[in-house]
């Protein structure tokens, strides 16, 4: 049953001085609205491009490492409707390099968004070799790829951490680190009562029918601050703040590579 609109609106909380990791994002739950989940996703590119930013991302801290004529691999975890992964795609391409990109999410119903509008990019399904070249989607998960022995040049995500448990966070940061040879990004939110409630103001009239403003008030209640996330981080990982209210947590396995701040 569709959700009615009142049990999405939300006010200012008292405080978010602490994270509420107990919180589900609607488009989590298994029955929410097919609707407004399929309307959610067709919003992301706005949002990710307003705020994520991951084109400024890519150029300070994944174009300095790509060399031309050389292959290398990026993976996109927690990829949802797709639109990160087929930007950086489309992105190093248009840049004249080589970049094999796959995007990957444990939801069956992200990866049939995915795969069913970013076939103009040029995505293929291939379920048994995420090593084909090119730009594809499909189901699985962090650890599964690592214990088959997968490897990418480039390993990042995009609002994944808030979403798990804090006693998940250790090991899929051990997956990731495992998975990648040159670079990790792990790109969020910075928790915030300015960002709370300037998001909640701005998307007040946009995105009708969608999930977009209550699981983003959600979302930001569930994120971090700087001191939180580098509590946590393993050792050789760094936190670097970008605007607006974005956090980075980065890795970098070459000591040679640069490290933009």
């Amino acid at each position: 049953m569709p959700i009615q609109s009142k049990q999405l609106s939300a006010s200012l909380p008292r405080s978010l001085r602490s994270r509420r990791s107990d919180l589900v994002e609607w488009m989590d739950r298994p029955d929410c609205d097919p609707v407004m989940l399929h309307n959610t996703y067709r919003y992301f590119p706005v949002i990710n491009r307003l705020i994520s930013r991951w084109r400024g991302v890519y150029h300070r801290f994944i174009r300095p490492l790509l060399e031309p004529g050389i292959t290398f691999r990026l993976l996109d975890v927690g990829s949802g409707g797709g639109d990160i992964t087929k930007n950086i795609y489309k992105w190093a391409k248009q840049d004249g390099f080589l970049l094999d990109v796959t995007g990957i999410d444990p939801d069956p119903r992200a990866l049939e968004y995915a795969m069913a509008h970013q076939k103009k990019a040029g995505a293929v399904t291939d379920t048994d070799n995420p090593a084909a070249a090119g730009l594809r989607f499909f189901q699985t998960d962090t650890a599964t790829l690592r214990k088959k022995g997968h490897t990418f040049s480039f390993v990042i995500c995009n609002h994944v951490l808030h979403h798990l448990p804090e006693s998940e966070i250790s090991g899929f940061l051990d997956d990731l680190a495992a998975l990648a040879t040159d670079r990790v990004i792990c790109s969020d939110i910075e928790r915030s009562t300015v960002g709370y409630a300037l998001f909640s103001i701005a998307t007040w009239p946009l995105f009708p029918n969608s999930y977009i403003r209550a699981d983003g008030l959600i979302s930001i209640r569930k994120s971090f601050r700087p001191g939180e996330l580098n509590h946590i981080l393993p050792a050789d990982w760094r936190v670097v703040r970008q605007f607006p209210y974005r956090l980075l947590a980065v890795l970098d396995h070459s000591a040679d590579a640069e490290h933009p701040t």
